[in-house]
């Protein structure tokens, strides 16, 4: 991941009356089986702001934790994009503040966004899954923090979560740097590889099929001129300024997060084979034909991808 950009405004709208309008997305298509917890690094990265959109108009039963908190203010971007939306009853959780400072925020629209209530992450995690006799399903789209600190903690629960973490590669070909981990799993060596090993039921998408050029959302893709559309609502309004933001330094964001939620949605559009794969100290991943088996995403139709990702997203 690049350096930070400089601050950007995320709108004189971050704190707008909620939207109560029902949140179908305008496939139809409705997530409703089992609880889906989104573990994002919102603020940064506009491709984290595109996917809570989605997830919030796709799935029912949505918990968000924030990944690579800084000072609290991802979760309360997290709750003041929801609240617009219209998903007041979306919990939001503050994960683990690792010390970063990859923020797209001006400070002086800080004092706007809503403060969540405060929430333990290990026992809101707890809380939800000893409320369900389903799985919990888990996407991780950020650094794998606040997942290590759940299953040091609380070790059982390695049986329950259904983890799909976006990030490793095996292919050093096609990752733009094969002398290191993927950004989200060096982000925090340690967590990232004690989550590896402690999760029972985990699958990756990998880096190769994520940064790719087809996932690219630029000032000229219909997804950001209809966030930036003038009568769009202010959620939209909201993840237009962090494109903008991030726009500054960037000609691009890569859809990397929302093709991660697609793949625990089923959609026919990623597919998964099973790998065996050595986990380094280091987190760096290799085919090992005494390695541990793992679902990894193996082929992705791309056209199709941004297609749903589009009409599902787009106001």
């Amino acid at each position: 991941m690049p350096s930070p950009a400089p601050a950007c405004a995320i709108s004189a709208a971050v704190a707008p009356p909620p939207d109560t309008s029902p949140t179908t997305p305008p496939t139809g298509a409705v997530f409703d089986r089992q609880t889906v917890v989104l573990d994002t690094d919102l603020l940064f990265d506009p491709d984290a702001v595109t996917n809570l959109i989605a997830a919030a108009r796709t799935i029912q039963h949505l918990v968000v934790v924030t990944a690579d908190e800084v000072g609290g203010w991802r979760a309360r971007a997290a709750r003041g994009v929801l609240d617009a939306i219209g998903r007041t009853d979306v919990p939001v959780i503050e994960g683990v503040d690792l010390g970063n400072d990859q923020l797209i925020l001006d400070p002086q629209t800080r004092d706007e966004l809503p403060q969540p209530p405060k929430i333990d992450l290990v026992d809101g995690i707890r809380g939800i899954c000893d409320n369900t006799s389903e799985q919990v399903i888990w996407v991780g789209c950020g650094p794998m923090t606040n997942l290590a600190e759940i299953l040091e903690s609380t070790p059982d629960l390695a049986e329950q979560l259904l983890v799909t973490q976006m990030g490793g590669w095996l292919d050093p070909t096609r990752y733009r740097n094969p002398d290191k981990a993927s950004h989200n799993l060096r982000i925090d060596e340690r967590s990232a590889g004690v989550a590896l090993r402690m999760c029972h039921h985990l699958r990756l998408v990998l880096s190769e099929h994520t940064g790719v050029p087809q996932t690219r959302i630029t000032r000229d893709s219909l997804l950001y001129k209809q966030f930036a559309a003038p009568d769009a609502p202010a959620w939209a309004t909201m993840a237009a300024a962090n494109f903008d933001g991030w726009f500054t330094h960037r000609t691009g964001s890569w859809m990397r997060d929302p093709l991660t939620l697609a793949a625990i949605l089923q959609m026919p559009f990623i597919t998964f084979g099973e790998e065996r794969i050595r986990i380094e100290r280091d987190v760096r991943l290799y085919r090992d034909p005494h390695g541990r088996t793992i679902p990894v995403s193996e082929t992705v139709d791309y056209p199709a991808f941004m297609n749903w990702l589009t009409d599902t997203v787009c106001p």
